[in-house]
């Protein structure tokens, strides 16, 4: 093999950069930084093969997440294309939900060079305040729902599924979801084997796909069936001025007759 062809055979399918928002929820990145790190390799030896991964900062000092522990930057803002994706890890709310100047900059021109940004856990409040959901679907935990209609005024944000793809935009609702969308990205680029590989490493049992319901505020009823899960959801989070079923149909893209034979 020539020695291009051995450097473009090293190279990894799947480059990612971490932009860690203030108080950010640390399950959700390492989550999904675990699922890159078990996919990169072979075994568990963790090597950056197969997946390339940096936490991006403008300034070289520790990024605090919402328990406390402290993660540093090991690459600073550069060049935006050295990345397949950008992670954008949101924090907790009251912590301002907004990135630094530097950081939005950095995002707005990923964007103008097709670079797709990704929001985990509220990272789609923070790319929202950056001016870059304009147009797009976000997916936003049902916990967070009510905050993101209050401060975004105009988007509709999906609360009834773990995560949405829109074109060059992917958000997810946090916590383990984070996983099942790295999942995503590793199988599509890397390998179906190996994102199965990475969530059993994780004990997680399937790999699911965004549409699968987000388990919600404890109920009474509970279900196993999807469908039926997520016009759950969709009936908490319109207490105040309930949906018909027609309506909730129309939302998910499914026959009237369909939910009431699921019900």
């Amino acid at each position: 093999m020539s020695e291009s062809g051995k450097n473009q055979s090293m190279r990894p399918r799947l480059r990612v950069g971490f932009i860690l928002a203030s108080h950010f929820t640390l399950t959700a990145f390492a989550s999904f930084v675990d699922v890159l790190r078990l996919s990169a390799d072979e075994g568990d030896r963790s090597r950056q093969i197969a997946c390339q991964w940096n936490v991006l900062a403008s300034r070289q000092k520790p990024i605090v997440s919402s328990c406390g522990i402290s993660v540093f930057s090991d690459m600073p803002l550069a060049d935006p294309t050295s990345y397949d994706y950008l992670v954008v890890v949101g924090g907790l709310l009251d912590s301002g939900n907004r990135l630094d100047e530097e950081s939005e900059r950095f995002l707005r021109l990923a964007a103008s060079k097709g670079v797709p940004l990704v929001g985990l856990c509220t990272g789609s409040f923070y790319l929202q305040r950056a001016g870059l959901m304009k147009g797009y679907q976000c997916c936003v935990s049902w916990f967070h729902h009510d905050d993101f209609l209050f401060q975004s005024e105009g988007m509709h944000p999906v609360s009834d599924q773990i995560y949405v793809v829109d074109r060059d935009r992917l958000t997810c609702s946090g916590g383990s979801s984070s996983a099942h969308l790295a999942a995503y990205l590793v199988e599509k680029h890397v390998g179906l084997a190996q994102a199965r590989k990475s969530l059993r490493i994780l004990i997680i049992d399937d790999v699911q796909t965004g549409d699968h319901a987000q388990p919600g505020m404890p109920l009474a009823l509970t279900t196993s069936d999807e469908l039926v899960r997520r016009c759950l959801t969709l009936m908490q989070q319109n207490m105040s001025a309930p949906w018909s079923v027609r309506k909730m149909a129309t939302y998910l893209k499914v026959e009237r007759r369909k939910i009431e034979r699921h019900f």
